[in-house]
């Protein structure tokens, strides 16, 4: 896909960083085409040649750009230049490699931008669909597809049918839980944290709920930054914010998405005391 030529974003990096994912989607969608073999990192979290060409790709695109920014990504670890300033991109080079290696299309791109510690920027791209989400502080949320161009998105308000976006390939026996204890009757199923929450800000779900103690820092900064953005809220399952310091990656509470506050603080008392996966 093209970079579309006009762009709602004023970010510095917006236009660079677009084209990287782009050209990043080819080397993906090239392996994803033919066949390949799946690994296993720490003897569970599967890996393709996918994930680390991308991720190599990614980070040298990165790197010729910016050579004093740091570089946290989920193949690669931390990229730290001699001398470096106070800006940290987050790579996480497919989000959804269980739907990668399905062959499902439900896997994405994500690149985010923390500058001193806060989210500046971020993207979600799905290869398959064409679906580009960026956002940068202040400047909303926006989707783009070449049959629909650019729409920003702005979550509206929830109505009485409760919905909970579930993860296809790792179920949450909390969410469902809490679900029932909000009487909430509908479920989005989707692969990717990302287009979960992409998903939510186009109206398709409400809130999202993961327990696992093993969320990294890649996981979720380009979703958190696009979906705040949107007016949605992003916490640990206590209520807390994420932290985005390279050397303190692992967000070890659980992750909860919700449409708005209300329904936020309604998960995290019903959630409490914290029931986080091993």
């Amino acid at each position: 896909m093209k970079i579309p030529n006009e762009i709602p974003l004023r970010h510095p990096d917006a236009f660079h960083v677009i084209g990287v994912a782009f050209s990043a989607a080819k080397i993906i969608e090239k392996i994803y085409a033919g066949d390949f073999t799946t690994e296993f990192k720490d003897g569970e979290e599967p890996v393709t040649a996918a994930d680390r060409q991308s991720d190599l790709h990614i980070i040298s695109e990165l790197r010729s750009r910016h050579p004093h920014d740091r570089i946290l990504s989920e193949e690669h670890g931390l990229n730290e230049p001699p001398a470096f300033n106070n800006r940290v991109w987050f790579i996480d080079p497919i989000d959804g490699t269980s739907e990668f290696i399905k062959r499902s299309g439900e896997f994405a791109i994500q690149i985010g931008l923390a500058v001193g510690g806060s989210l500046d920027f971020g993207l979600v791209y799905q290869p398959i669909g064409r679906n580009l989400y960026v956002a940068a502080r202040g400047e909303g949320c926006w989707w783009y597809n070449p049959a629909s161009g650019w729409q920003r998105l702005q979550i509206s308000p929830r109505g009485s049918y409760l919905r909970l976006a579930v993860s296809r390939s790792h179920p949450c026996p909390l969410g469902r839980s809490v679900h029932e204890k909000l009487s909430g009757t509908g479920v989005f199923a989707c692969g990717g944290v990302g287009l979960k929450l992409m998903a939510m800000a186009r109206g398709l779900a409400d809130y999202y709920i993961n327990s696992s103690n093993k969320t990294k820092a890649w996981d979720i900064a380009a979703p958190e930054i696009l979906f705040v953005e949107a007016g949605g809220q992003v916490s640990d399952l206590a209520g807390g914010a994420f932290s985005y310091d390279p050397a303190d990656f692992r967000h070890r509470h659980g992750l909860l998405a919700a449409c708005d506050r209300t329904l936020q603080q309604q998960v995290v008392s019903l959630a409490g005391p914290l029931k986080i996966q091993a």
